[in-house]
């Protein structure tokens, strides 16, 4: 059989491996870290699974708002002003991308693809492996001040009606009979349609664990280089040994730039940190996983307790967790649901991640610049876990198929065309 090695055993990495197996694949896992850990940054994401999920990071008139990334330590991004330097480049292509209304719309219509139907294909899986429970049909709550704070985000719900996306709007009475525990102050709410939720931890670790059961090998290593031989893929080195292989895949999160120059690919990845703390102890009796908008957190209830995600920093990929994104965080959630924040006996766990993320907001999906037999699958930044099932199908569809065509608006080499400034001009 054909012999697929796969570096990164995230979300991207094990979604796939179970394609591929289900190809018919001989398939090995590598990654330092064993599938379902703290250390894949698909291990705190949200678990938001929604046809809505097609906003690009940067949006029109992002770019009045890096002053206060810069010098508001509670700014819900933060950028960390000693890598700036470093950092301009990304920065200025990202705003660049987000700069107009057709160029935001160019990224969603790409995302849309990859997350549309990402409620049912996680599913089916949860089915497949025989574990259904970890897929909650539950909806997605955006809660709101007022209508009118609603009504000011005109473009972006706009984008997500263009994609296919339906909601139900509840005035304060409505939401109160839909979601009798939101926070008081919010007056208004968007009930988004087929939303579903999981526990991103474990659903990985779940499909893993079929994975090994059925013949997936796991090697718990670090990728360092690829061997060729006669300009074919021979294996991939690693500091355990090397995986003989006849293709790879690249996707390893944050970490996958350095291991994609190896393959002549020169790609713009940086760790954007996201954060999460989860209270334990009774909390609120959520009925839907709820975004509270103002505040830009998410809220949820996970078997540990209530869940919060948020606060962003560019901070570097080695950099140790900001305890004060950890503070802001939890007073953020304490602020409101109260509740949250009495009794001595309430343990908050505490996570920072890595997201791969990529300045235009699309992942890097298709064949490496030496070598066809080397695919990358990295850079999905908040998207990950919504666009792993396709991802997947897209990998698969590469490695199997020499002469398949890439999807251009996630192609590798889409960087080295130049980018411009937001004021229209090449940055330097």
């Amino acid at each position: 059989m054909p012999r697929v090695a796969i570096i990164g055993a995230g979300v991207i990495g094990v979604m796939s491996a179970y394609s591929l197996l289900q190809s018919g694949y001989t398939v090995t896992l590598i990654d330092p870290a064993e599938p379902g850990s703290t250390r894949a940054s698909s291990f705190g994401n949200g678990g938001w699974l929604s046809a809505s999920l097609v906003l690009p990071g940067a949006m029109p008139g992002l770019w009045k708002q890096v002053p206060k990334f810069l010098l508001d330590p509670k700014s819900p991004l933060t950028i960390d002003k000693w890598r700036l330097p470093k950092l301009t480049p990304w920065l200025l292509s990202f705003l660049w991308n987000g700069a107009t209304e057709s160029r935001v719309r160019s990224t969603a219509v790409a995302l849309s693809s990859m997350v549309g139907s990402c409620p049912n294909l996680h599913q089916e899986v949860a089915r497949q492996i025989g574990a259904p429970h970890l897929v909650e049909a539950s909806g997605l709550l955006y809660l709101y001040r007022s209508r009118e704070a609603y009504s000011r985000e005109v473009l972006p719900w706009a984008l997500r009606r263009e994609m296919g996306a339906t909601w139900t709007e509840l005035d304060e009475q409505e939401l109160r009979l839909r979601e009798p525990n939101a926070p008081d102050g919010y007056r208004f709410g968007v009930l988004v349609d087929g939303g579903h939720a999981l526990d991103p931890g474990p659903f990985v670790a779940e499909v893993a664990k079929f994975l090994f059961a059925n013949g997936v090998r796991y090697l718990k290593a670090n990728a360092l280089d690829f061997v060729f031989d006669g300009g074919r893929l021979a294996a991939v080195k690693t500091d355990h040994g090397q995986v003989e292989c006849d293709k790879a895949v690249i996707s390893a999160g944050a970490w996958s730039a350095e291991l994609a120059a190896l393959v002549g690919d020169r790609i713009p990845l940086e760790a954007e940190r996201g954060h999460h703390i989860i209270i334990s102890g009774e909390g609120p009796d959520l009925r839907y996983p709820l975004l509270l908008t103002d505040r830009k957190i998410t809220v949820r209830k996970v078997a540990s307790g209530t869940k919060s995600t948020g606060q962003v920093d560019f901070s570097g990929l080695d950099a140790p967790a900001d305890p004060l994104r950890f503070k802001i965080l939890h007073e953020l959630v304490t602020e409101a649901f109260p509740a949250l924040g009495e009794g001595p006996e309430r343990h908050v766990s505490k996570w920072m991640g890595r997201r791969p993320s990529l300045p235009d907001g699309k992942p890097a999906i298709g064949r490496s610049r030496r070598s066809a037999d080397v695919v990358h699958a990295f850079g999905h930044g908040h998207m990950g876990f919504a666009s792993a099932p396709e991802t997947a199908r897209l990998v698969t569809q590469l490695i199997i198929d020499p002469a398949a065509e890439e999807n251009t608006a996630f192609s590798p080499r889409r960087f080295a065309r130049q980018r411009t400034s937001p004021t229209g001009k090449a940055p330097h």
